[in-house]
């Protein structure tokens, strides 16, 4: 009775435990804590050539509103210190910061770098953004996700229509990150296959990995090339799209995009980020609670959640029984040790 006893309390305690981890991984417990001054006396700028291209740009970064750290300011102050004078926002599923970043960036840094709608589409088989015209209404873009239209496992059909809706808004699709959703989604289209459906980019770049494979499909089949820092929070700079608009304007940037007549600056070598933000209070006081929680998330999105659940339980019942055996066995000798003594305290009575 008392080993079932245990067994219930080792239960309840592991099911609270791991129930109550898995939203510390997914919510508003960044490790850094972060200002909008943070960026103020740093600027960096990568060394390419001027006189061949005179936009940088960054068409895939977060913010809080999907799996970013930044709110709309800080994430648009960080691509300004980083050097960047053009950029999208693509949260993943959700347009909800970028009429906000739009703003903000129209009526301080007007001068400064030019921001477009954008978005990720996140679906268990592929991650595509997507890059809208500056004429484009809220109303326009906000129909090309929403409850009923959004699916999670697409088919390729579905997927062929998500392409066709933003090039019916003037619009422009990329494909990102090839390498990493070839490992971590399933049923992923083939390179031939999305050239087929009409994307226009693919990501040949995403943070500082580099897909020779989608360089060379890009150069034989005309597909635009493009790069991405995919910056959920905010760190050192591997890669830059560059452009050469006629002009600073929203319209003239976007007609470069629209045209793909894009170039990139990658070295393999970061850019220099000397910025050290502060520990997150938060942060530290949940830390054991938020490791657990990303274990699980890393389970989950690597597919074998089953599999390392079942190892995980192996471990944590192994050593249970491992333990409880320890305990009976010092409970025994401990008892044989007294009966010992008392049996010689008997003799010498």
């Amino acid at each position: 009775m008392v080993y079932l006893r245990h067994f219930v309390v080792l239960n309840i305690i592991t099911w609270v435990l791991i129930g109550s981890s898995i939203p510390f991984a997914f919510e508003g417990h960044p490790k850094y804590k972060y200002t909008d001054t943070d960026w103020d006396d740093f600027s960096y700028v990568p060394e390419y050539n001027v006189s061949n291209w005179n936009i940088l740009l960054d068409p895939h970064s977060h913010t809080l509103a999907s799996d970013g750290f930044l709110t709309p300011r800080q994430n648009l102050l960080w691509h300004i210190s980083m050097g960047f004078n053009a950029m999208v926002l693509t949260d993943h599923n959700t347009f909800d910061n970028v009429e906000e970043i739009k703003q903000i960036a129209r009526e301080e840094f007007n001068d400064t770098i030019k921001v477009f709608v954008g978005l990720e589409w996140t679906t268990d088989r592929i991650h595509m953004n997507i890059i809208l015209p500056p004429n484009v209404t809220q109303v326009q873009y906000e129909t090309l996700i929403t409850f009923e239209t959004y699916t999670y496992t697409p088919t390729d059909e579905e997927m062929q229509d998500f392409i066709q809706a933003t090039h019916d808004l003037g619009g422009v699709v990329t494909v990102n990150h090839i390498p990493w959703s070839q490992d971590y989604t399933t049923n992923h289209p083939t390179r031939q296959e999305l050239f087929n459906w009409g994307i226009d980019y693919i990501e040949i770049v995403n943070g500082n990995v580099y897909d020779n494979e989608s360089y060379y499909f890009c150069l034989d089949n005309g597909v635009g090339m493009i790069t991405g820092t995919d910056m959920h929070a905010p760190e050192e700079v591997y890669c830059w799209t560059t452009l050469n608009a006629t002009e600073f304007t929203e319209e003239a940037i976007f007609a470069e995009i629209k045209a793909r007549r894009t170039g990139f600056i990658f070295t393999g070598i970061s850019s220099s980020y000397p910025i050290e933000h502060p520990l997150n209070p938060s942060y530290i006081a949940f830390f054991p609670l938020i490791k657990i929680g990303e274990m699980f998330e890393s389970m989950y999105s690597s597919g074998v959640l089953g599999q390392l659940l079942g190892t995980l339980f192996g471990y944590i019942y192994g050593i249970f029984i491992v333990v409880e055996l320890l305990l009976y066995s010092i409970k025994k000798l401990v008892q044989l040790i007294k009966e010992k003594e008392l049996l010689k305290l008997k003799k010498k009575n």
